[in-house]
């Protein structure tokens, strides 16, 4: 027996559909072997966004790191869960210090429960009222006072509500923070501090790509 439990914290690919995103699909299956053993082998088409997925500063900069410049480490470590209760307005700094208290993050993951991610799968709508984000200055204190090198959330992102031009987004990427997002299933998750893997495909030059997630929280 492992000295942990496995969840898997990773959407069903297609269970939603970013506005704007190239639809997912599946077509097969097909046989390209020659014998008497058919192969049934599928092809797909997808966005790098889509489902639950991971990306790095290219995302918002041209010239940022895309995601196979990081290390493999850098898709795996411990993740600190805290709840965010504030919907449709964005958490603070001043919040997220009562929440994280004395907890040293360094190079570790910022883990954030919503709960939004199954309302917008199971309502297909995005709702701005009922959507988390941050504000700048906590990602600042994400980024420069605690050094987390990823934010993980069970919605849809963690742009401010108030951003004119995802101005939370562009910063974090300056900063060379990775962000998981589309996260499920974290009402599972019973402590604050559990290890979370979530490595991307092996594609060269894109912004970030869809990945399992799963967190092994310890017995």
């Amino acid at each position: 027996m492992y000295p942990y439990r496995i969840i898997d914290v990773s959407q069903w690919m297609g269970d939603f559909l970013f506005p704007g995103n190239s639809d997912f699909f599946v077509t097969g299956p097909f046989n390209r072997v020659q014998g008497n053993n058919p192969e049934f082998v599928y092809d797909m088409v997808l966005c790098t966004q889509t489902g639950t997925h991971i990306q790095g500063p290219h995302y918002f900069l041209e010239s940022g790191k895309k995601i196979d410049d990081f290390p493999l480490s850098s898709f795996e470590g411990w993740a600190f869960l805290v709840d965010l209760e504030k919907r449709g307005t964005d958490t603070t700094r001043d919040d997220l210090i009562l929440k994280v208290q004395r907890e040293d993050l360094s190079g570790d993951i910022m883990l954030f429960r919503t709960g939004n991610m199954e309302e917008i799968i199971k309502s297909g709508v995005i709702n701005p009222n009922k959507r988390p984000g941050l504000t700048l200055d906590a990602a600042k204190y994400l980024a420069e006072e605690q050094r987390v090198k990823m934010i993980a959330i069970d919605s849809i992102g963690v742009e401010s509500r108030k951003s004119k031009n995802f101005e939370v987004n562009k910063y974090l990427c300056s900063k060379g923070v990775l962000l998981l997002e589309g996260l499920i299933n974290l009402n599972a998750v019973h402590k604050r501090k559990t290890f979370l893997e979530a490595f991307p495909l092996k594609i060269r030059g894109v912004e970030g790509t869809p990945c399992r997630a799963i967190i092994k929280e310890p017995n």
